[in-house]
């Protein structure tokens, strides 16, 4: 079995055939090749890099990749994505996946990745190699009457062009960079679409028309922007439903506005659908029990960089130090140990050491607690973690965070 780094157009098409194939998608291949056509020339942008496994010259399995930049202790790092993984199906049991995915991490990690993140079908499949959920997304649906106490005095107005985009994607880059895992968006991300829309369609729904809407301050500075599309109930011609899929705000205010704004869509909307890493309208509105809540594991990570997670992530507001040892069974390199130093807050230093850990886990636990899925005391329920000493320090090193890694 031969393993590649693909480059040549044939093997892109090839490529695609094999993970369309195994998605059972229809494919046109007249349309693929042209395409690829346009890449091959520069006329057209081919954001992903694909890999293959080969048995002599034909293509078993094939993973397509993409790179991202996300935001983590008010620095920006590295990322790479398995964005699509697929194998024909009458060759697959021969480990093609497990070989692919070796070759691909560390080749993540020698381009300088710190992580590496991927949306999965199963949970359990890409746990096997050292992945685990990181981001848990809250869909919400909220009868629009829940909102009625919410008033937006503020002034609003609608995204009609390019140039309108401005303010929304300074208060994009202001937000990410004060976020966990926050994606720092690149120009792609901002491609004008007309009528209010940018960046990539609805993967779902990529017909549906978004539209964008900015909320300005008494200072005439942007606080808040929200997109959202409108789906008509089935039952009734009029009425229906708004999908809110990018929603940022800068203060409880703009916040508090932005859902007063949303509350004069209801002549025409009964619900509003929010998916977000992180607000909890059953905080918010008078009646909980009108709120449907659903979580979503939407986003698996795995650690490459150990010890530039550990400079980088919040520590305790005291001085003190701990020593952290992380088994990895499927990237042994990625294993060690390291004693953490910290001051206000923040890391001073970041060693590897021969000493005792104060705390041993694998790469998927210790993927959670540095990236403030889970807290110690979660970790702890695991059975292979072992706390061996220096517990109060852990405690507050290893808390929850919020994390608003989406990928899109």
């Amino acid at each position: 079995m031969d393993v590649r780094k693909l480059t040549d157009p044939k093997d892109w098409l090839e490529s695609e055939r094999v993970i369309e194939t195994a998605f059972l998608h229809p494919w046109d291949e007249t349309e693929a090749r042209e395409r690829i056509q346009t890449q091959a020339n520069g006329s057209l942008p081919r954001p992903e890099v694909s890999w293959g496994l080969f048995d002599g010259d034909t293509m078993l399995t094939s993973i397509s990749t993409l790179q991202h930049q996300l935001s983590f202790g008010g620095e920006v790092i590295n990322a790479g994505e398995f964005h699509m993984v697929g194998s024909l199906p009458e060759r697959r049991g021969g480990g093609g996946v497990r070989r692919l995915f070796g070759e691909i991490l560390r080749d993540f990690r020698a381009q300088g990745d710190v992580l590496a993140v991927l949306i999965p079908f199963s949970c359990a499949f890409y746990r096997k190699f050292g992945f685990e959920v990181t981001t848990l997304v809250m869909d919400q649906r909220v009868a629009i009457d829940q909102l009625a106490g919410f008033s937006c005095d503020l002034r609003v107005t609608r995204v009609w062009n390019e140039a309108d985009l401005a303010p929304v994607r300074a208060l994009w880059d202001a937000h990410a960079l004060t976020c966990n895992l926050a994606e720092v968006r690149d120009d792609a991300a901002w491609v004008w679409r007309g009528n209010g829309d940018y960046g990539a369609p609805d993967f779902l729904h990529p017909d549906r028309q978004r539209y964008t809407y900015v909320l300005w301050d008494t200072k005439d500075n942007p606080c808040a922007y929200l997109r959202f599309s409108f789906f008509h109930q089935p039952d009734l011609l009029f009425v229906g439903e708004l999908k809110v899929d990018d929603f940022v705000w800068n203060s409880p205010l703009a916040l508090r506005s932005a859902l007063g704004f949303l509350y004069r869509m209801r002549a025409k909307v009964s619900h509003i659908n929010f998916e977000l890493p992180d607000l909890d309208l059953s905080t918010l509105v008078p009646e909980s029990d009108r709120i449907e809540q659903r979580i979503d594991s939407h986003v698996m990570a795995r650690l490459l960089d150990a010890e530039t997670l550990l400079r980088l992530m919040p520590q305790p507001y005291d001085t003190g130090s701990y020593v952290l040892g992380i088994d990895d069974a499927f990237l042994p390199e990625v294993a060690g140990r390291w004693q953490v130093t910290f001051e206000a807050g923040r890391t001073t230093s970041v060693e590897p050491t021969d000493r005792e850990p104060d705390l041993m886990v694998d790469e998927t636990t210790a993927t959670q607690l540095i990236l403030g899925r889970i807290s110690l005391q979660d970790a702890l329920y695991r059975p292979d973690v072992q706390l061996l000493g220096n517990a109060n320090v852990l405690a507050h090193a290893f808390t929850r965070r919020p994390v608003y890694l989406t990928l899109g």
